[in-house]
């Protein structure tokens, strides 16, 4: 089979305003310096974008449209990258999906607009390309889109095509119908307030066909797949952590990767923690992709 691309990524694209604090985020009424400041493409679709394209995967990028304030830096960026955007219009009269970011190497703090993107009566996003869809080696959706994430997971159910997701409850069809899916600490505090995770994952376990991973920041994560008899379990790679901002954008791309290539689930899991733990070693992390040969140097090192 020929492929258009080796990946569709239907997913949010922002342009992040990025400010790196001197010490901890403050409490309120208190201040803190900012060192330095960043803008720069940000959002978990075009992370994974850029990512999968600078590791030599051929990517086209859908989801959010261009604003008039945001299309001409990202696609600067995005085109530096070897991205497609050809699917994104600029939108008149909107000024673009942005955040604000407050990062202080233990953490980041997210300010945007997005309540009012996703309520505004006027579509920002686009509807999934299904002939890009069926004629991609594998596919990245974002679950923020409610109807729309589950349309571009039902094309790739209909053509035959591996899709990778992020942060979907164990009884939604976009976690069960994934190649991999990678729930986040975040997620799973909110969706699962005190429930036992390794009990969770064998729930996963049992209605998903492909691999589950669920991270936890700096700290050991769980996994399981249909090839793995009982849960695994891999420890964070120990680096020094300048920026978390995009560890889990990096971690879901790190899954695409292992997915397209055919590696096992191991390997796979392997991968994007590795991919992760380098990307939180500069600051800002996407604005210098961490390299294949840099991942695969720490996967050596603590293999």
């Amino acid at each position: 089979m020929t492929y258009l691309f080796d990946i569709y990524v239907y997913g949010m694209t922002v342009l992040s305003t990025i400010h790196r604090l001197k010490t901890l985020f403050p409490q309120a009424d208190s201040y803190q310096e900012i060192v330095q400041t960043t803008v720069m493409p940000g959002g978990e679709g075009g992370n994974a974008a850029i990512l999968l394209s600078h590791w030599g995967l051929k990517t086209q990028l859908d989801g959010c449209m261009f604003g008039e304030a945001t299309a001409e830096p990202l696609l600067a960026y995005f085109n530096r990258y070897g991205v497609d955007c050809s699917l994104l219009p600029t939108l008149p009269d909107f000024d673009g999906w942005r955040d604000i970011v407050f990062c202080d190497g233990e953490s980041r703090t997210v300010f945007g607009w997005f309540g009012q993107h996703f309520s505004s009566a006027r579509k920002l996003w686009t509807e999934p390309c299904a002939a890009s869809i069926a004629a991609a080696r594998c596919v990245a959706v974002d679950p923020f889109f409610g109807e729309t994430s589950h349309r571009v997971a039902n094309l790739c159910v209909q053509h035959g095509i591996d899709y990778v997701t992020l942060d979907a409850r164990w009884d939604d069809a976009l976690a069960q119908n994934a190649r991999a899916i990678a729930c986040s600490k975040e997620f799973l505090e909110s969706a699962y307030p005190g429930k036992d995770y390794t009990t969770l994952l064998e729930q996963y376990r049992t209605v998903c066909r492909g691999l589950v991973v669920f991270t936890f920041g700096g700290k050991e994560m769980l996994y399981t797949s249909p090839e793995i008899a009982h849960p695994a379990t891999l420890p964070a790679y120990p680096v020094t952590v300048l920026d978390t901002l995009a560890a889990g954008d990096t971690f879901r791309a790190g899954l695409v990767y292992g997915v397209v290539n055919g590696m096992s689930a191991e390997d796979t899991v392997r991968f994007a923690a590795a991919s992760a733990a380098v990307c939180c070693t500069r600051f800002p992390s996407i604005l210098e992709p961490p390299g294949l040969d840099e991942i695969n140097l720490l996967m050596e090192k603590y293999a």
